[in-house]
């Protein structure tokens, strides 16, 4: 009999989205106040929006509030299944606001220059970027906004000894994942760019895109899962786009103890058992201080671009 192969990433049978909503960050009005306001500044229509890559749909509840209709798509059995639930059954929205599709971001039965608003969210990692992004140009009306989003793992504020532990726990992860196979090592490598392996063909988006930084401490690097296995792929940032940074955006700063940080690191898939690294986990405890928090941030990098007319 052959070997059983888990499914990347999320698709996972071990993977939990009551266990990633509890532990990630919430999306915050800041973020998608950047997005909105760049939409309507733009004169861009709150007709139609897709959640592409909407996993159990944690963006597709702020879209609802503000779209007409929302398109839910991602290609994980069950998952629009679990979107639909949170979104009618939960949060009560009617489920004649929503289209749920079962289907990868690269090759959507989306209708073309249909969408007003597309938005990723911690998702285009996992996608083949330069085949998604001619998609994503096709679905997009003419002045319509494309916003794509993802963070890093947290970083330690204010302590050192805690953040030396925190990267030695990920370069055992980045070790076991890094090399796994194609998929992850691609994945991995998207990430780590700050989403600067993300072009913007001039063919399809106007000139400006934003690229904003968030609590990335001036460093390239900001966005690496490991410090000992990283090797991002060039960047392609286009001549004509815009980067900003900011910075101490308390939005995406907590504090939390290190049983918490034990469900964080837990959520990032495929997980390490906390057996396999107790030494290190005693080292935090001891760092951080028994039943006291340490202060973390996130950083998050919001591409933000407008469809050609």
């Amino acid at each position: 009999m052959p070997p059983t192969i888990e499914k990347p990433g999320f698709s996972a049978p071990s993977s939990s989205w009551d266990e990633y909503i509890r532990y990630r960050p919430a999306y915050p009005p800041s973020f998608w106040n950047r997005i909105y306001n760049y939409h309507s500044s733009h004169l861009g229509q709150f007709g139609v929006a897709h959640d592409v890559g909407a996993g159990a749909g944690i963006a597709s509840q702020d879209l609802a509030r503000n779209f007409e209709k929302v398109i839910v798509s991602d290609p994980n059995d069950n998952y629009t299944t679990i979107a639909s639930v949170r979104l009618i059954t939960q949060s009560g929205y009617p489920k004649e606001k929503f289209t749920f599709m079962q289907e990868r971001g690269e090759e959507s039965s989306v209708e073309s220059a249909t969408v007003d608003l597309l938005v990723v969210c911690e998702a285009i990692h996992w996608m083949e970027i330069d085949v998604v992004m001619k998609e994503f140009a096709r679905q997009v009306k003419p002045g319509g906004t494309l916003a794509i989003s993802h963070y890093g793992r947290p970083v330690m504020v204010d302590n050192v000894a805690a953040q030396g532990v925190w990267d030695r726990m990920f370069d055992v992860w980045g070790e076991r994942n890094f090399y796994r196979d194609e998929v992850h090592t691609r994945t991995i490598r998207n990430g780590v760019t700050g989403l600067d392996v993300i072009p913007f063909s001039m063919d399809h988006w106007e000139e400006g895109v934003r690229r904003v930084w968030i609590n990335t401490r001036g460093k390239d690097d900001a966005f690496s899962m490991s410090v000992k296995h990283t090797d991002p792929f060039p960047s392609r940032v286009g001549e004509g786009d815009v980067r900003e940074w900011i910075e101490d955006d308390g939005d995406w700063v907590d504090e939390k103890d290190v049983q918490w940080l034990k469900g964080l690191f837990a959520s990032f898939i495929p997980t390490i058992p906390e057996d396999e690294i107790k030494e290190l986990w005693d080292e935090m405890e001891d760092v951080v201080g028994k039943g006291k928090k340490v202060r973390f941030a996130w950083p998050i990098v919001q591409l933000i671009a407008r469809r050609r007319q």
